[in-house]
């Protein structure tokens, strides 16, 4: 398919969940640690996200054997600060705290180079999670279905190749999630990339419209779509970006059409119009449906804005690589055309 210009963050349980919550949870402690993350927390609704990570930082080193101080900074790190020392953050968090608290563990499994690593610490998070969700946890409870997910799509990604083991271990998880969270798009999704490794495209391709039925027919046909009110609803989606980016390129590996893969990136850009990945796709899909000139635009598009942001040098290839088809194709058609002309005449 071409290939990616980045890479993708899952909504993770996280800072950014509990900041809405307010008050973190267990007993104030000495020295205002408390009210630190509450304010940091706060600086993070208003997206002060550096003054909130120097005032973790701060705290942090104050308190340095404070478990959950630890988690709260790790974790913060993760959705706003830089991977090298979310990472170390998040090692440390583990070392304080490796029993308790799959977050950290979570985070880790998303953001470690090394699949085989980051595997380990996202079974360690689920069984953690589990656990607190058997306590009575409803975080964790709420959690489970996308942290089986996590998994699966861990498995699924890192496997040398699709023997009959790693799918019976992926489907399990998914199963495991459809059962958490039956009215999960997720689960189904991933069970449609499972399908598609293993060589039944038809099967994938009617799992996935199982599962895009789930986020988008709801969204894009309320009852009396004629009227204001179902316009505003229009777009308005319970998953996320990355997920809906992730949909049209499945739809564009399993479908002979391209044109619900293309609503569905413009849809995206809509809401990001600056993001690289989505633009390439887009110029993809056009390019399948033989639509060469609006590809090119499509990617011209995209080039600048790599360009804007110092222009990475290997993203600047993969968009050569695109246009290089994109005008093979072109010629290609073009004089099948001209010679269709020509026997007509």
């Amino acid at each position: 398919m071409g290939a990616r210009q980045g890479g993708k963050r899952r909504a993770k349980p996280g800072v950014a969940k509990r900041a809405k919550a307010g008050t973190p949870k267990g007993p104030a402690r000495a020295g205002g640690t408390d009210a630190v993350i509450e304010g940091a927390y706060a600086l993070f609704e208003d997206g002060r996200f550096e003054e909130g990570l120097v005032a973790l930082r701060a705290e942090t080193k104050k308190h340095p054997n404070d478990v959950m101080m630890a988690e709260t900074f790790a974790a913060s790190l993760a959705e706003f600060g830089e991977q090298e020392e979310a990472i170390a953050a998040l090692k440390r968090a583990a070392m304080l705290s490796p029993n308790e608290g799959y977050e950290k563990f979570m985070y880790l499994g998303q953001l470690l180079d090394d699949g085989e690593a980051a595997t380990m610490c996202t079974r360690q998070g689920l069984a953690i999670l589990e656990a607190q969700a058997r306590a009575g946890d409803e975080d964790a409870q709420g959690q489970h279905a996308s942290a089986c997910c996590a998994l699966a799509e861990q498995i699924l990604g890192t496997a040398d190749e699709m023997d009959d083991e790693t799918g019976a271990q992926v489907e399990e998880l998914i199963n495991r999630a459809r059962a958490s969270d039956p009215a999960s798009p997720e689960p189904l999704q991933l069970l449609a990339s499972l399908k598609n490794e293993q060589g039944k495209s038809d099967e994938a391709l009617a799992v996935l419209k199982e599962s895009m039925d789930m986020w988008r027919r709801g969204a894009m046909h309320r009852e009396g779509d004629d009227s204001h009110e179902a316009e505003e609803f229009q777009n308005e989606f319970d998953v996320s970006f990355e997920f809906r980016f992730e949909t049209a390129k499945l739809l564009l590996e399993l479908d002979t059409s391209t044109e619900t893969a293309q609503e569905i990136l413009c849809e995206l850009l809509r809401e990001r119009d600056d993001n690289v990945d989505v633009w390439y796709m887009l110029a993809y899909a056009h390019h399948g449906a033989l639509e060469f000139d609006t590809a090119l635009e499509h990617l011209e598009h995209g080039e600048e804005l790599v360009r804007q942001r110092g222009g990475d040098e290997s993203v600047l290839e993969n968009f050569e690589e695109l246009r290089a088809a994109i005008v093979e194709s072109k010629a290609t058609v073009e004089s099948g055309k001209g010679a269709a002309d020509m026997d007509a005449d």
